[in-house]
């Protein structure tokens, strides 16, 4: 029996029939599950679980393989929007044609499920290619025989995978390629080393498995906390020790394996320090022990090349088409930047008859319009607005073509950005809130304030939601309370009541007595709400950003709120505003309460700016009324 992950949802199924030949799609019979067969959602694996494919070239994706388990079917839905047969074929990491699914022949959508047991795994890696190969040519709606073929989409992808993986037996083994959960134990009265040490092991793992969305947690029930026997879970204890310092897993084998982290004091960062990346494969022993650690910092840098951010973009164009080229901007790992200048250069089929052009945004701004010429190449020096520097800066480029003349009036330009072009961005300490800045404004140094030690957990998973999002490893460092207010230092603070506004912070939420919440909008008013509130929010704060999660009644609420986070799909990207709220009722809501751009001056604010924020303030007071109603409604009358 295996139990669900907090992460998503395992389902039981059974094996693929393996008498079915390989181009034959086949569905999965669930009312015979195999015993040791799972299903893993792409999503789970730590990729989308959608994609877009074509005849032109192959769709690669690559997931991770459970140690010790075996892939043994893929499964999700087909779609197309034309009429065409033919496959698509599945390869695997060696170019071999492994299984085949037949595409649904009238436009609409179908469910399918391929045997997939001859792929190969190699380090723990599944990599597998989509690609569609029609019969015949094909007419799409404009007439032009063989044009490209409309694009396929899958969607709604899982893996199902049959054995059972080994349990570790060595430091080197202890992580494996896929987890659902890691539990880091530290006991009901941690020391301050422990808590460091176990906030810098949340970062550390957070940026070694992303983007797969391991939950992690700190567990401050009991320094001697049982082990979950489950195969994709693994428990981390942390013990501040006197006795000899290192790395242990303790039970090694067995199916309640745990690794035990023991040092004195600051030691116990140092052993941490083991996983900062793979170097932990090299202790292939029951044992290790870190000696030394240098503090040296990686250098940041203010320039990066598309192809150190990541970024390619290309696309075969007969009309209009919109080419991605955004970049994550904690790439820089300089923190929050208050300017970014783009270099952008691409290539493109010489234009000698018909028309084309090339208009680039950034959000709703444009950036240039330009035609494109004989020449073949575009250079262009780009200025992205200070509205759009958010964690995520998006940079769209809507090219369009249409030829002309004596040619063949179907043939496609060919346009291809240029990985060599660059991105120039300038640090700065800009007065920043909402939700955009993140995590941006914590990469990679940020503090962490804990009011008590039993919201260690919720502190965790706030860094683990910032790591999802994070190209470079975070670098939490823990403080107080009272250090934190003073700071100019992006700054994580997990409280209770009213102890942000005791270090000079004005949250757009905050709790007060009993049950009451001060709503920091246009109007700024104080309510009874009859009830506790869990929060997430985002602001600024002597320059810097503060992410603030609290709670006024048990911690639950707050969790929910974090859980909301987590289920978005694009994270803190996602969301709007400033505040991810749950009331009493358990409803969770994203609200904008303080609204208005953080860098607009006052005297430029017009009277429907006003008019804008106070009608989205009275909105937020009016979602909190409906939660206070909903917990009125199911209130237990006395008897």
């Amino acid at each position: 029996m295996v139990t669900a992950p907090l992460t998503g949802s395992i389902a039981m199924a059974d094996p693929a029939d393996t008498t079915a030949p390989a181009d034959t799609a086949t569905p999965v019979d669930t009312a015979a599950p195999a015993p040791d067969a799972v299903v893993l959602s792409w999503r789970q694996l730590g990729q989308s679980d959608k994609m877009e494919i074509n005849s032109r070239a192959p769709t690669a994706a690559e997931t991770p393989a459970p140690q010790g388990m075996m892939p043994r079917a893929v499964s999700g839905e087909v779609s197309v929007n034309a009429r065409m047969a033919g496959l698509i074929h599945v390869l695997d990491g060696s170019d071999a044609v492994i299984a085949s699914i037949p595409l649904p022949g009238d436009a609409g959508t179908i469910p399918f499920s391929v045997d997939i047991t001859a792929a190969v795994v190699s380090s723990g890696r599944l990599k597998l290619s989509f690609v569609v190969v029609v019969d015949g040519p094909q007419t799409p709606a404009d007439g032009c025989t063989g044009s490209s073929v409309p694009p396929v989409k899958l969607r709604e992808l899982t893996t199902t995978y049959t054995g059972i993986p080994s349990n570790p037996r060595t430091v080197a083994d202890f992580l494996p390629a896929y987890l659902d959960q890691i539990s880091i134990v530290v006991g009901p009265n941690p020391t301050r080393d422990q808590q460091q040490a176990a906030l810098a092991l949340i970062a550390k793992l957070t940026n070694r498995y992303r983007p797969m969305p391991v939950r992690m947690n700190v567990d401050t029930s009991s320094d001697s906390a049982p082990v979950v026997d489950n195969r994709f879970r693994r428990t981390i204890a942390i013990r501040d020790d006197v006795g000899p310092p290192g790395l242990t897993v303790e039970n090694p084998g067995d199916p309640g394996a745990k690794l035990v982290i023991t040092a004195s004091g600051p030691q116990l960062s140092r052993q941490v320090e083991l996983f900062s990346d793979n170097r932990a494969q090299l202790a292939q022993t029951p044992t290790a022990d870190v000696t030394a650690v240098s503090n040296d910092v990686p250098a940041s840098s203010d320039m990066l090349t598309f192809e150190q951010l990541g970024v390619s973009a290309e696309a075969a164009i007969l009309g209009k088409k919109t080419i991605y080229a955004g970049f994550n901007a904690g790439t820089f790992a300089v923190g929050p930047i208050e300017r970014s200048r783009v270099h952008l250069i691409a290539k493109y089929t010489s234009i000698t008859e018909g028309d084309a052009t090339v208009l680039v945004r950034s959000g709703p701004d444009v950036l240039a319009s330009v035609p494109l010429d004989s020449s073949g190449v575009l250079d262009l020096d780009l200025e992205v607005p200070q509205s759009e520097l958010n964690s995520q800066v998006g940079l769209a480029l809507e090219v369009s073509y249409v030829p002309q003349g004596s040619g063949p009036v179907c043939n496609s330009m060919t346009f291809v950005v240029d990985r060599n072009s660059t991105v120039t961005v300038t640090p700065g300490a800009r007065n920043r809130g909402g939700f955009r800045a993140l995590p941006t404004a914590f990469m990679p140094d940020f503090q962490v304030a804990v009011a008590r030690p039993d919201q260690l957990s919720l502190a965790a998973q706030a860094i683990s939601l910032l790591g999802q999002q994070s190209p470079v490893t975070l670098r939490p460092r823990l403080v107080s309370l009272a250090e934190a207010g003073g700071s100019s230092v992006g700054l994580l603070a997990v409280t209770y009541g009213d102890e942000l506004s005791k270090i000079g912070m004005s949250p757009p939420l905050m709790p007060g007595a009993s049950a009451s919440v001060k709503v920091s909008g246009m109007p700024t008013t104080d309510i009874d709400i009859n009830g506790p509130l869990g929060t997430v929010q985002a602001f600024a704060h002597n320059d810097r950003t503060v992410l603030a999660v609290t709670d006024s009644g048990d911690g639950l609420l707050a969790q929910k709120s974090l859980d909301f986070i987590r289920g978005n799909e694009s994270g803190w990207a996602g969301l709007r505003g400033d505040v991810v709220a749950t009331g009493a009722a358990g409803d969770t809501v994203n609200l904008d309460i303080q609204g208005a751009p953080p860098h607009r001056p006052a005297e430029q604010l017009k009277w429907w700016t006003y008019l804008t924020l106070g009608v989205t303030v009275a909105a937020a007071l009016v979602v909190l009324g409906i939660l206070l109603i909903r917990r009125r409604r199911h209130r237990p009358t006395a008897g």
